[in-house]
């Protein structure tokens, strides 16, 4: 894939020198290397020749793939200043939304499971407009209800309901599959807890939590470690 991506990269520019060549009657050797040495310097990622190559999307092999419920799921919470560099990265073609590497974590520092109650999970993904073709996004969100309100939830929500930043792994329990929100300078962050008394039998007392995060793609799909308090009776 890297060495098609490459010699498709070397076609663009030599491409690009010819034309800029005959209209400004220079040599297109000259304009080829100057074209190179511009791709590699400027800072952007992969340089400034970046193609990415369209590919088939074809229908998922599960039965039911885009049927609803059946979401049981554990919420993963890891703040960002517990968290060792560098990131692990994306693929890239089919694979761009591949982490197949290790999150690090500090000596001494765990992701943490956070609690909701099932069949209130809801992640969502919606594309951020920007002013033009050239900017824009990803708002990735994720909404649950936490039962109760104890001693543990207030004093979570006192430490971490407003300063919390960092990423949200989905762990998928019927599929099997890790969804990761937030990306390094993206940031997951909540957004809004919006706490309820349950003045009947059958009304809701609890908090419901919403993270969210603007970010420049959609979830990852995580194959990495999880890295759990052995301590902790949670886990």
């Amino acid at each position: 894939m890297k060495i098609a991506q490459r010699m498709f990269a070397i076609m663009m520019i030599a491409l690009t020198a010819s034309v800029f060549a005959y209209a400004l009657d220079a040599n297109p050797l000259v304009i080829a290397g100057a074209l190179t040495v511009f791709s590699l310097i400027v800072p952007r990622p992969q340089g400034v020749l970046n193609f990415s190559v369209l590919f088939d999307l074809a229908r998922p092999e599960a039965e039911t793939a885009g049927s609803g419920g059946g979401i049981k799921s554990e919420i993963i919470l890891i703040h960002e200043s517990d968290v060792e560099s560098p990131f692990p990265v994306r693929g890239i073609g089919p694979d761009a939304a591949l982490i197949s590497g290790d999150i690090l974590m500090k000596t001494g520092k765990f992701m943490h499971r956070f609690y909701m109650t099932q069949g209130t999970i809801k992640p969502s993904e919606k594309i951020l407009k920007g002013s033009n073709q050239d900017c824009g996004g990803w708002q990735v969100s994720l909404e649950g209800f936490y039962p109760g309100i104890e001693k543990a939830v207030q004093a979570w929500k006192a430490q971490f309901g407003i300063s919390f930043k960092g990423y949200i792994i989905i762990q998928n329990c019927s599929e099997g599959k890790r969804y990761l929100i937030g990306e390094p300078c993206n940031l997951a962050h909540i957004d809004n807890i919006d706490t309820t008394w349950g003045e009947e039998v059958d009304k809701e007392k609890g908090s419901k939590f919403t993270f969210t995060s603007k970010q420049g793609n959609p979830m990852a799909i995580y194959e990495g470690a999880i890295v759990y308090d052995p301590a902790s009776p949670s886990w």
